[in-house]
């Protein structure tokens, strides 16, 4: 299974980090939806976890009549789009009815075809027919081999932006089971990749008379297995307070308990690249310890098989630096007449060349000005100078402005306190390694080298080779 989705700067499939799916079962108001959305980006931003929210505007398959459905098409629709550009991250939708998918397609960043629907031809079609990538969940009446037909009638319109999700199978009567066989199985035969369903699996469909049951406390049990068995994401809802959710809450997970989940999935997952990279297989000296390996902890750029910091440098379009202590060692020198002199690492320089061969802007953040500095920018083409800027996160909307490109998609490397405000504020923060360990218990990643010392190499050449351009880059010089 070689396919990959491309949803926005996510990459899904074979090789790249874990994804989630996640969000309320449904819309209930716009400040519950919006107050999840955002914990979420948090969250998942600081453990580099590449997030899809997802949320329904209307459940239409729920158990009794009097269920609540949601805010509808257009109201939900305005509160998703509002997410979307505000938080910007994907949205994710399910739809119902073959005319609601025109208009949800101009919002939506995925659709997502329901487990009951999965079979109804027409339906498939139209959905795939939009272009968008394609979310098709396993109904629970299905082998996964059969979801071969369901796939090959979404591509058979061109659109090979398919991928499914299991959430369990029929097991009796009100119950389900999950069979993690079929998450190897369907990327394999059908060729897409698999997401996981968490929470839907521990659902008891009808179990509550007129609504449905769940077990959430075996939610975590299920995700854990299928990241280990193979999945490419996971989808799970969640919800601030589950036992008052309007929809699905005895199987939703609640918010705030969702941090130490995630950080155990994506650890697994860490685990399973850093095997099929060395061809071992981790001992543990006792139960949990391989998984506890990387949790929490900034690593160095050349620690691989941190896939999640990996998805970070594929979406860094431009790298801030700072100066002193950065691209020099820190050290000032004063000339007889006064002069300031800076020492700056060829090293670096190189690999700032290489990232503009490459198509990715460098900038210049820092508190001091100096005629060294303007000097050397010159020499190496760089036009992106902020200096003498005591507050550094408060240029950051400047310089998003100036370059179209959002925080999330920038990094930036610090070395001491005044670094620590930006840091905050872009997507991927970064320390030099003699950076003052305040500064490196808040970056997301720590440099083997110290500054001046071949650092922003270092980050240069990690960006080239997690973006595939290292090749792209290096033939200038060859």
């Amino acid at each position: 299974m070689d396919n990959l989705i491309k949803i926005g700067d996510i990459s899904l499939g074979k090789g790249q980090p874990l994804v989630l799916i996640a969000g309320p079962c449904v819309i209930e108001t716009p400040e519950i939806t919006i107050e999840i959305a955002s914990y979420l980006k948090t969250l998942t931003r600081k453990l580099g976890i590449p997030f899809i929210f997802k949320a329904s505007y209307d459940k239409a398959n729920r158990t009794s009549l009097s269920s609540f459905r949601g805010p509808g098409i257009t109201e939900g629709l305005k509160i998703l789009d509002h997410i979307r550009k505000t938080l910007n991250i994907p949205v994710l939708s399910d739809v119902h009815q073959i005319h609601e998918i025109e208009v949800a397609a101009r919002v939506l960043d995925v659709i997502q075809i329901p487990a009951f629907l999965c079979r109804q031809t027409d339906f498939v079609l139209a959905v795939a027919k939009t272009g968008k990538p394609v979310n098709i969940k396993k109904g629970q009446f299905l082998a996964p081999r059969d979801m071969t037909n369901v796939a090959e009638k979404a591509k058979s319109v061109g659109n090979h932006q398919i991928f499914l999700t299991e959430r369990g199978a029929m097991f009796g009567y009100n119950n389900l089971v999950a069979d993690f066989r079929s998450i190897r199985i369907m990327q394999d035969t059908v060729e897409c990749p698999v997401i996981f369903d968490a929470t839907h699996s521990v659902q008891l469909p009808g179990g509550a008379g007129a609504s449905s049951g769940g077990q959430r406390e075996f939610a975590p049990i299920l995700a854990r297995a299928a990241v280990a068995a193979g999945a490419d994401g996971v989808f799970m809802e969640v919800h601030t307070d589950p036992d008052r959710a309007l929809c699905d809450g005895p199987n939703s997970l609640k918010l705030g308990t969702f941090e130490e989940l995630l950080v155990q999935l994506r650890a697994i997952k860490n685990i399973l690249s850093e095997n099929k990279m060395s061809g071992n297989i981790p001992q543990a000296s006792s139960p949990g310890e391989g998984i506890q390996a990387d949790i929490g902890n900034p690593v160095s750029v050349f620690a691989r098989g941190t896939a999640g910091y990996d998805n970070r440098l594929r979406q860094v379009k431009l790298l801030l630096l700072d100066v002193d202590g950065v691209m020099t060692d820190g050290s000032i020198v004063y000339s007889d007449s006064g002069a300031e002199i800076k020492s700056f690492h060829v090293k670096d320089g190189a690999g700032i060349r290489l990232l503009g061969e490459a198509g990715i802007k460098v900038g210049i953040v820092t508190g001091r000005r100096s005629d060294a500095l303007r000097h050397r920018c010159e020499n190496l083409g760089m036009d992106l100078i902020f200096d003498g800027i005591r507050d550094k996160a408060a240029i950051l909307d400047n310089i998003s402005e100036q370059t179209g490109i959002s925080p999330d998609n920038m990094a930036f490397m610090g070395d001491d306190l005044v670094d620590i405000s930006l840091m905050r504020r872009v997507g991927l923060s970064i320390a030099v390694a003699d950076a003052h360990e305040t500064v490196t218990e808040v970056a997301d990643m720590i440099t083997e080298a110290r500054g001046g010392a071949g650092a922003v190499r270092e980050i240069c050449d990690a960006i080239l080779k997690a973006q595939g351009l290292w090749e792209k880059a290096m033939k200038v010089f060859l």
